[in-house]
């Protein structure tokens, strides 16, 4: 430019210089200009966007953000790392006196020694306000009652504990417990108004008196560990095991037997959704004793989204179902601790007695325990009601063959765990995969089962360049309706009239397959043909996956285990550890930890319960469908997923109190860690930051949804793998409690550092920019 603006200069000043000089004959024509290049179809060429495409720079500015989340949650002590503080009883210490004007009341002191990083702690008020002391009466199989907290007084290490006007004498028939916590955490998300503190040091103790035997719950506190770290503590500061009283036993400081409930509202909004959404007087009796076990069944039974089937008791109950499943504990308050009694209009649909199909009701929320009463007049039992007593009949000392607890329920998630065996399905009936080879163009599979009566679902998709996601996905169709009135899927089973599949033998009922695949039939709609990809690098990598499927005898779909084999194109030789095993990016186990069994709540157990199978569907290159603004891709849908964003928000009739109530009660979940930021809940270790864009690919966003009375419209976008993957857990946020100028902003943020397209209709633009970035790292 500096240039040409001298030599302008220059003939300007000449121009000046000729008075009346001749103009010159005309020069001679020059040469044709090069013709440029063509633009891409249906793409606007005077504002390309696959031009406009660049790869992100998030790395720059965020390279270790998910290093800082996860050092955020390490502080808690929730986490698992060691406390610096210490706290310890003197039991022989302990001093009862009764008050002299009045017999039966009693003062107690007992000493406990305090210390914080192996130092007698100076002064318990460097604890500020949260240390717990608390005694309580112990009245025999198990129940604790009148407890009572303390003041406390002392210095340097050594603390005196006081209680004064104790209504009873703890010398025996006692427990004493307490806990300590110092250095409170901070995280943006935790839900403080849900009496929720997370701390980086916490010590507990407890002792009991003679008399009092040590409790043998029967929950196990590994049981809340699965879901909420370990150790366990209750509001993220209160321990479940405290010293030698047992486990839950501190919980029952505030959890005692005899202590009246106050969350009604929990039978409420089951009960009667509707009366509860719109305020109106419950016509029910809500009363209950807030006890260890209803306010741990009601809370995760009736408002929180709780990822598993209350009928699974085996989560908390596992090795103890003989404790739980008993006569003396079939009792109404058992019941009422999962199910609601009337379920107003949110009855499952039903066969009523004179044979008419009655459908379900408006507020049938199918995660929840249904109804007694609809349990009553389904199976023609509907003179039972609230008010009688279940062991006068459900009892092994009744003659009379009526069923039991332990007949109505297994313990176990029948989907999940064989109730016969107490053994899961997924450990008796496996898939292998035990060979592939690939001829020029055919790829050839054997496969087993470990029983014939399994339905082996086999899927075949190529991961785009050397990323851990799909170009060519199994569940994506193909061109022209090849499997009758549609495209085929790369998907079937033996039997099944698809072409793209040659099977040997050609129905079920075998233990061993083979499966022929010829690449040069399928047509895809949006890339070249496979064989072209092979030959131009675009595809290396294949995924074989098994997903087998089950039904038992009585018509329940079975929770299985996907296998699956990566293999190179040219050969079919197994490709070990991409993206699994060393190289894995998320941890099953720990999935499965909290969800017992993935895909069982969802995928009606069909057989892909592994997220590497799990990228066969859920792809960068289709938008969320039942997620607005978020990509089908596992990464970005199980990020907004686990911050509670809800499905089909353009479903939901925000003039529906009941609708409107439910929607307000999911977003304002919090995930059971007590905060999000815990990425290795799922991730395995030390992989949880911005994603390398050569292992990632772009991905497409779907649009804004339509929702009455909201003002925001958002366009489907082709974004980068961090913009899509972080962003499945910060657009969840903001979408979930209407921050849209933010949003914007958050959106303008990732244009600025990588892409943010519009799609076109066809998706040129999507896949075009996929390649143009992709290609960068090849």
């Amino acid at each position: 430019m500096l240039l040409a603006a001298t030599a302008l200069a220059s003939v300007l000043s000449l121009s000046g210089c000729m008075s009346d000089g001749d103009d010159g004959a005309p020069g001679a024509t020059g040469p044709a200009g090069a013709t440029g290049p063509a633009g891409a179809d249906g793409v606007d060429a005077t504002a390309d966007p696959i031009t406009m495409a660049k790869a992100e720079s998030c790395n720059v500015c965020h390279g270790g953000v998910g290093d800082m989340h996860q050092a955020e949650y390490n502080k808690y002590q929730g986490s698992g790392h060691p406390s610096s503080l210490t706290v310890a009883f003197d039991d022989t210490t302990l001093v009862v006196a009764a008050d002299i004007t009045d017999p039966t009341v009693f003062d107690v002191t007992v000493d406990v020694e305090i210390t914080e990083n192996g130092a007698p702690l100076a002064a318990i008020t460097d604890l500020g306000l949260n240390n717990r002391f608390y005694v309580m009466q112990w009245a025999g199989d198990g129940y604790y009652l009148s407890t009572q907290r303390s003041t406390i007084t002392g210095a340097a290490g050594v603390f005196t504990v006081n209680w004064n006007n104790l209504a009873f004498d703890p010398t025996t028939n006692a427990a004493f417990v307490a806990w300590v916590a110092d250095e409170e955490v901070v995280i943006g998300d935790v839900n403080y108004a849900a009496h929720m503190k997370l701390w980086q040091n916490v010590a507990s103790d407890g002792f009991t008196t003679a008399g009092a035997e040590v409790y043998e719950s029967a929950a196990n506190a590994t049981g809340c560990e699965k879901c909420h770290g370990s150790p366990y503590l209750k509001h993220g500061e209160r321990p479940a095991l405290a010293g030698t009283t047992g486990e839950f036993v501190a919980c029952k400081a505030c959890h005692y037997d005899d202590r009246t409930g106050g969350h009604e509202d929990w039978q409420y909004l089951l009960d009667d959704p509707y009366g509860y959404a719109t305020g109106a007087a419950p016509t029910g009796d809500y009363a209950y004793t807030a006890n260890v076990m209803n306010d741990t069944h009601m809370s995760h039974a009736m408002e929180f989204a709780y990822p598993q089937s209350m009928a699974n008791c085996a989560t908390c109950h596992e090795g103890k179902l003989d404790m739980v499943l008993t006569d003396d504990a079939f009792t109404m308050e058992t019941c009422k601790s999962c199910h609601a009694v009337e379920g107003v209009d949110s009855w499952p649909g039903y066969t009523n007695a004179a044979g008419i199909d009655v459908p379900a009701g408006q507020y049938y929320d199918s995660h929840r325990a249904p109804a007694m009463s609809w349990i009553w007049e389904s199976r023609g039992v509907g003179f039972h009601n609230e008010g009688q007593d279940c062991q006068t009949c459900h009892t092994d000392a009744n003659p009379v063959a009526v069923a039991r607890f332990d007949d109505l329920h297994s313990g176990y998630d029948g989907r999940i765990t064989n109730p016969a065996t107490g053994v899961k399905w997924a450990d008796t009936l496996t898939a292998t995969v035990d060979s592939v080879e690939v001829t020029g163009d055919v790829v050839t599979v054997e496969f087993s089962v470990s029983d014939a009566d399994m339905v082996p679902y086999i899927y075949l998709s190529f991961y785009g360049w050397d990323s851990k996601q799909m170009i060519q996905a199994s569940h994506t169709r193909g061109l022209g309706p090849m499997c009758g009135s549609r495209a085929c899927r790369y998907e079937a089973a033996p039997g099944d009239d698809n072409p793209l599949f040659v099977f040997t033998p050609n129905a079920l009922g075998a233990a061993s397959y083979t499966a022929v695949m010829d690449l040069t039939v399928f047509e895809p709609e949006m890339t070249n043909d496979i064989p072209t990809m092979i030959a131009d690098g675009v595809i290396k990598t294949g995924i074989i996956t098994i997903a087998p499927r089950y039904e038992t005898a009585d018509g329940v779909d079975v929770g299985l285990d996907a296998v699956i084999y990566n293999f190179d194109v040219s050969d079919g030789a197994e490709v070990a550890d991409y993206f699994t095993g060393t190289n894995a990016t998320i941890d099953n186990a720990k999935c499965e930890s909290c969800h017992d069994k993935l895909a069982v709540t969802f995928h009606g157990g069909s057989g892909r319960s592994t997220v590497e199978a799990c990228r066969n569907c859920h792809v960068t290159t289709s938008g969320g469908s039942h997620l607005e603004m978020a990509s089908r891709s596992i990464d970005s849908y199980a990020h907004a997923i686990h911050t509670f964003q809800p499905f089909d928000i353009g479903d939901v009739d925000f003039t529906d109190p009941v609708e409107a109530m439910r929607y307000e009660h999911h977003v304002n979940s919090t995930f059971p860690n007590f905060t999000i930021t815990n990425c290795e809940a799922c991730h395995t270790a030390g992989v949880y930051n911005v994603p390398d864009q050569a292992e990632s690919m772009p991905g497409l966003l779907s649009s804004s949804d339509s929702v009455d009375g909201r003002a925001l419209s958002v366009p489907e976008y082709v974004t980068g793998p961090a913009s899509r993957a972080c962003g499945g857990c910060h657009r969840a946020e903001l979408i979930n409690h209407e921050e849209f100028g933010a949003l914007a902003a958050f959106n303008a943020h990732t244009q600025m550092g990588g892409t943010l397209e519009e799609n076109d209709d066809d998706d040129v633009v999507l896949y075009g920019i996929i390649d143009k970035i992709m290609s960068m790292f090849q």
